[in-house]
């Protein structure tokens, strides 16, 4: 199956998962309460998403849609009435800026899921924190939001400082590279992956030049001619899949050929797709996960392959929702009792693979990347 298919994740998709229903083994154990039937009859509140759905592209609903999925689910096993709050983060950070605010001044929202980027994460984080309101992201990356500035936020998949190595390694030990070009964008979370790359090899002995490019530039005849001629890899530490396809293609058409290796934002076949490059993600093939055999065999019937996005918004919405569950008094959940219980949240035999719970700085615990190699139709995992 192909990206595309993968990717078919619309109002059709949401209706079929909710229809069959995920089981995910243990949906969620928070540390020191209890989340079954018995514990509480009905708990009502609401939980924000902030999470591309207005774009243009079939990704971008993807994490919106399992983060309803996952809810929709939480709430069938629990028999709680926990609602939705979406807010499309598709337009950038001013918009995120105004979600933010909304759910902040809704008190029926008690926690969030997102944002999506690390860019829109340290947009929005000051407006909820000051609201008192915790927010897991899914996909934000960058290092340094756990450095202790956002007091809220929580992600449920490694960060760049686990990625960075696997992205030298694969250059460095496995590609045999012995001069690698860095292409990074001004972005924190561009930027921060480049500069962990960068580290990594220097200190590996690997020669390496970077330069900081546009991703809306269409042609890159004037970066390809600064990436020396004896280059044998180029690592796309970039934001836009399309931005990393563009320049693959120009420089094989110039007739240059090193291994090209993407960081996790380029995991998108319909964009960046060329067969034997190289690209990293923060979620293992869910195919392999034994604990998630109903979500895989829903991505199969739904979606076609595995998809990077997805099981981290399904794990992100459990993890808030089961913190929401263990807050809840008088069948409401609170901001307040949120915040409390998310740090001790754990969620057993997630959909990611691994059980899914916080290091003291809100990191997620044993959070790795994975290396992929692009085939003719589906993503090779890299031993």
């Amino acid at each position: 199956m192909t990206r595309r298919a993968l990717m078919l994740a619309g109002a059709i998709g949401v209706a079929a998962l909710a229809a069959v229903g995920v089981g995910c083994g243990s949906s969620g154990e928070s540390a020191g309460s209890e989340t079954g039937e018995a514990a509480i009859a009905a708990c009502t509140g609401k939980i924000g998403v902030i999470a591309p759905f207005a774009g243009t592209e079939e990704q971008d609903a993807i994490q919106m849609n399992w983060a309803r999925v996952s809810l929709d689910n939480f709430n069938r096993e629990h028999g709680t009435d926990f609602q939705i709050e979406p807010m499309d983060s598709s337009r950038g950070e001013a918009q995120v800026k105004r979600a933010a605010r909304a759910l902040a001044a809704n008190e029926e929202v008690v926690a969030v899921v997102g944002p999506d980027t690390s860019a829109k994460v340290l947009a929005v984080g000051p407006i909820l924190d000051k609201a008192g309101l915790v927010y897991v992201s899914p996909s934000a990356t960058n290092v340094s939001l756990t450095d202790g500035r956002l007091k809220g936020f929580f992600r449920v998949v490694a960060n760049d400082a686990v990625q960075a190595p696997e992205i030298g390694r694969l250059a460095a030990e496995q590609l045999k590279a012995s001069k690698v070009a860095i292409l990074d964008d001004p972005d924190p979370y561009a930027t921060g992956l480049a500069n962990g790359v960068d580290k990594y090899l220097k200190k590996a002995g690997v020669p390496v030049t970077r330069q900081q490019i546009s991703v809306n530039q269409r042609d890159y005849a004037d970066v390809i001619a600064k990436i020396p001629a004896d280059t044998d890899a180029v690592v796309l530490a970039l934001t836009s899949a399309d931005a990393g396809q563009r320049i693959v293609q120009q420089m094989k058409a110039k007739g240059r050929e090193p291994a090209f290796i993407g960081g996790d934002a380029l995991f998108i076949l319909d964009a960046f797709n060329t067969v034997g490059t190289y690209v990293t993600s923060f979620t293992p093939d869910l195919r392999e996960a034994a604990a998630a055999e109903d979500v895989v065999r829903l991505y199969k019937a739904v979606f076609g392959s595995l998809s990077p996005f997805g099981g981290p918004a399904f794990g992100a919405m459990q993890v808030v929702a089961t913190a929401a569950l263990a807050s809840c008094k008088d069948a409401r959940a609170s901001r307040t009792g949120v915040w409390k219980a998310l740090p001790g949240t754990t969620i057993k035999e997630s959909v990611l693979g691994q059980d899914i719970a916080f290091t003291d700085d809100h990191e997620l615990k044993g959070g790795r990347f994975y290396a992929y190699r692009i085939g003719p139709d589906d993503y090779q995992l890299v031993d």
